[in-house]
């Protein structure tokens, strides 16, 4: 196959006929297809022209306000709870929804159920009475007015108790109802509590996520910047294929470091409510652990 090549007594080196002719044919096709471009004028073109001039780090203020304010709502909503206030105000809607016009409502019940004993007595409780005090003669005397007395006694005593039990119920529908809407509120507050968990978790991952994104673009920006310079390496190659002095330029990807920010992130959210629903591990350490394995999974994918 002829000699590998080597030096004569000038100092020149040659090689074999078919690698310097396959040289030749991929430096410029035999003198046909020259380099149109020098590397000194790619370096002017690259000089003043950074495409990292007008690059800034992604701005998560809009983010952090975002969350911030949900925050501050909350806050708003804690502050404004009141043990005896809060329980004035229920006790006073519990009594408006159940009774309408409140003490009102119980009084024209009462009197409704007066009204009703009231003809019970006249109807009935009286005239048999007086029948059985004229069967013994004694209409006219003291006997018949006190049992009349007697008689309208107990009429009064039995509207008084009645009055006092449907109070009584009313207080105990009230207290009823004090309480399911007090629950309806401790549940709505437990309700705003994880909200506000998984907007700043979401918000969390999204800047973390843009941060990737911008600093992804910037690198794109970075190689397309330097792709004619990184092309003169393909031809140097070319060149030095011959001596042994080829390299090879660095390969462009993803970087796995900043991607596993957020699978961190992401699995740290997803640990969090494994390490809740489990309650063995904890939401802590099940976000801890999630961090991990979301870390892991990134660098693996």
């Amino acid at each position: 196959m002829g000699s590998s090549g080597g030096g004569g007594s000038s100092g020149a080196v040659t090689h074999s006929a078919y690698l310097e002719q396959t040289h030749a044919n991929w430096l410029d096709r035999a003198g046909t297809d020259p380099i149109e471009h020098s590397v000194t004028e790619l370096m002017g073109d690259a000089m003043g022209n950074s495409p990292w001039t007008a690059k800034v780090a992604y701005d998560p203020d809009t983010d952090i306000a975002a969350f911030t304010a949900a925050i501050a709502a909350f806050k708003v909503i804690l502050a404004g709870l009141s043990d005896t206030g809060d329980w004035t105000a229920l006790h006073a809607q519990a009594a408006l929804t159940l009774d309408g016009a409140g003490e009102a409502a119980l009084i024209a019940d009462m009197n409704a159920y007066a009204a009703i004993i009231d003809d019970n007595i006249t109807a009935e409780t009286l005239p048999r009475f007086r029948r059985g005090m004229q069967d013994i003669n004694a209409v006219q005397s003291s006997a018949f007015v006190i049992g009349e007395a007697i008689i309208e006694s107990f009429r009064d005593r039995d509207v008084a108790k009645y009055l006092s039990t449907i109070r009584m119920g009313s207080a105990d529908r009230k207290l009823t109802a004090v309480g399911q809407m007090m629950q309806l509120m401790g549940a709505r507050i437990g309700y705003e509590a994880e909200y506000i968990k998984y907007i700043v978790e979401a918000m969390r991952i999204k800047i973390v996520a843009k941060k990737e994104e911008t600093e992804r673009n910037d690198e794109i920006d970075e190689f397309d910047a330097k792709w004619d310079l990184e092309t003169f390496q393909f031809g140097a190659n070319v060149m030095a294929a011959s001596a042994g002095g080829t390299s090879t330029a660095g390969v462009k990807g993803v970087s796995k470091a900043q991607s596993a920010i957020g699978g961190a992130m992401m699995g740290g959210a997803a640990g969090y409510m494994v390490g809740a629903e489990i309650g063995s591990v904890g939401g802590p350490y099940g976000a801890a652990i999630g961090a991990v394995l979301g870390a892991a999974a990134s660098l693996i994918g």
